[in-house]
């Protein structure tokens, strides 16, 4: 709602700076059902707050993928695809049938609403390469994020239709 600097007040720019707030909260409750990805930050502890750390959602998906320990996946789901995968999902409802891990399979592909930054695909890449070499990762996206378009997104009026000639 402001042009320039001239037409700047305090107002406006507290109204810009809550709109922020409310949209990294929304963001939060959305992701307030999830069991292992509900946070993006690591507070630390009380004795060690230089510990807190931040861990973004990107690197926890695929970190957990390429998990070599293989824990079920507790907030990714398995879309069954072909009969063998069909067969054992329907098994494991009478027997104990481990479900298969998305690690399982040699091309993983992941889909980002909203955007991605050539940085976090970087990142995606140089994990594979170091956690699981011979995986094929293809990285898909709504957007290409630069610094600018990521900051037009966060003052955008409507986020889900956003006006940024990206």
């Amino acid at each position: 709602g402001c042009d320039s600097s001239l037409n700047l007040t305090s107002q406006k720019a507290t109204d810009a700076v809550d709109g922020i707030f409310r949209s990294l909260r929304d963001i939060a409750r959305v992701r307030m059902h999830m069991k292992q990805f509900n946070s993006i930050h690591n507070p630390g502890s009380n004795t060690h707050q230089a510990s807190a750390s931040y861990k973004p959602l990107l690197k926890q998906v695929v970190e957990e993928i390429c998990n070599p320990d293989r824990p079920d996946p507790v907030d990714i789901e398995h879309m069954s695809s072909g009969l063998t995968d069909l067969l054992k999902t329907g098994f494991s409802m009478f027997m104990k049938v481990n479900r298969p891990h998305p690690g399982d399979h040699p091309l993983v592909i992941i889909f980002m609403v909203g955007g991605v930054s050539v940085s976090e695909v970087k990142m995606v890449k140089d994990l594979v390469a170091t956690r699981k070499p011979g995986t094929q990762v293809i990285v898909l996206s709504s957007v290409l994020l630069t610094p600018h378009s990521a900051v037009e997104l966060l003052f955008a009026p409507d986020r889900l239709q956003p006006d940024t000639h990206i």
